[in-house]
């Protein structure tokens, strides 16, 4: 083959734009390479609130609220009240920096801003320590029988009544009496004539729970697994159909299952199917693939599917959360955190999909102080360095502020950053190191 090239000669002058173009071309390069680099090791995020559209989509601060947990109409956040909320920046940051614009008439001079981290769920109250879970069937030392139903430890009369109803005997749990606490009392169960709610059943190779004097299915054999054991149920046939109907309704995967389907990857809670936004979203909320999965069409198909679940939402209920520091555990209830007191109880619930969680870093709070802004009308700002609660597990910041006096907000703006610093470096190439050890892709 002949190389023609060879025989091509630029003039001087062309031979000057082509060096000068090759250079342009690198110096280009050079600086898209800064650009990029700088982006990815030192990011920047400002989220913003205005509170005379709170509808807008430029609201990228969540969950605005007062006392009363309720949005502050028009921004005025009455005398004596705390301001907060929540915000959730993608990526690691160093810093952050407040502004909150006021109508005229009012002046948030050295009102206190805090902030901590954790996940938004955890941030949730305290409750009451959770007891077993419905449905488990326990016993103690001293040959007391006991069933938890809806809630409530009922106990056997005597275990005559166990056998007439056929109840498996190894499918009582052996507990303390001391951990009996920690569920409420309900009625004695004095015969067997009327099984008690809860009960469970295995009836032609399908599993149903009593609700109510309903029968309700399991919608697989799976769904029922991942919360109770075989031999929890009790054998029945078709005519037990004649005592206790079949209800229309159906009960799915533990609450806090993670489930696959095609592309996507859901959250299944209380009969919805949350779709997980990104695989951003999935490993900032401390979710793990080795936990997932993959549902047949009928299994998510007995779900009413939600709009996408982002960083902006809190961890349904059921969500499991860890300390290993601590070994304590929490499970999310109706709005709570609910603790764990013991091993015990931990045992009769599904534990395939922990959260791990820091509860000592996410009491930890930082404070900083509004001040007027130089040249900028109603104004007020500070700056809150991050590095102590940077690390803390988590992907949400709750922010509190106490105004001195009633105040009325028009606009909030929170701009996190990372300046460049060896040590910011360091911790962004940490935080890119874990994120590649972790797996989003089917094996």
């Amino acid at each position: 083959m002949f190389d023609l090239t060879e025989k091509i000669r630029l003039t001087p002058a062309l031979q000057k734009r082509y060096i000068r173009a090759r250079i342009l071309l690198h110096f280009v390069f050079f600086l898209s390479l800064i650009y990029i680099a700088n982006r990815v090791l030192f990011p920047s995020q400002a989220l913003d609130l205005f509170f005379d559209n709170i509808n807008s989509t430029k609201n990228t601060i969540v969950n605005p609220r007062a006392d009363d947990g309720k949005i502050p109409p028009k921004g005025l956040i009455p005398n004596g009240n705390t301001f907060t909320f929540n915000a959730n920046p993608i990526g690691n940051f160093s810093s952050v920096t407040f502004a909150f614009d006021t109508d005229k008439n009012f002046n948030a001079e050295n009102a206190i801003v805090s902030a901590r981290k954790s996940y938004q769920a955890f941030f949730y109250p305290i409750g009451k320590p959770l007891g077993f879970k419905s449905g488990s069937l326990l016993t103690t030392s001293d040959g007391n029988y006991y069933i938890v139903s809806n809630g409530l430890l009922r106990w056997f009369a005597n275990t005559n009544i166990i056998l007439e109803f056929g109840y498996p005997k190894d499918s009582f749990i052996s507990i303390s009496n001391e951990n009996l606490k920690y569920n409420s009392s309900g009625p004695d169960i004095i015969s067997s004539n009327t099984y008690p709610d809860d009960s469970l059943f295995i009836i032609d190779d399908k599993y149903y729970q009593l609700k109510n004097g309903q029968l309700l299915s399991f919608v697989s054999n799976r769904a029922y697994l991942s919360q109770y054991q075989v031999i929890q149920a009790i054998a029945k046939n078709e005519d037990f159909f004649n005592i206790y109907p079949a209800s229309e309704m159906s009960l799915g995967f533990s609450n806090a299952t993670l489930g696959s389907a095609g592309e996507s990857v859901f959250i299944l809670s209380d009969g919805k199917s949350y779709p997980i936004a990104d695989f951003n979203t999935f490993l900032q909320m401390g979710f793990s693939w080795n936990n997932v999965i993959t549902l047949e069409s009928d299994e998510l198909g007995a779900y009413e599917q939600q709009k996408q679940f982002n960083l902006n939402q809190a961890h349904p209920d059921g969500t499991l959360f860890s300390d290993k520091k601590t070994n304590t555990y929490f499970l999310i209830d109706n709005g709570e955190k609910r603790p764990i007191l013991n091993g015990e109880i931990l045992g009769t619930y599904p534990k395939q999909n922990i959260i791990e969680v820091d509860q000592e870093g996410s009491q930890k709070k930082l404070t900083c102080l509004l001040k007027k802004q130089f040249l900028k009308s109603n104004t007020y700002g500070c700056e809150m360095p991050l590095e102590e609660i940077a690390n803390v597990i988590g992907n949400d910041y709750e922010i509190k502020v106490q105004f001195n006096s009633e105040t009325k907000i028009k606009h909030v703006n929170l701009n996190f950053s990372t300046p460049i610093a060896w040590s910011n470096l360091r911790l962004s190439l940490s935080k890119i190191k874990e994120n590649l050890k972790s797996n989003y892709t089917t094996k």
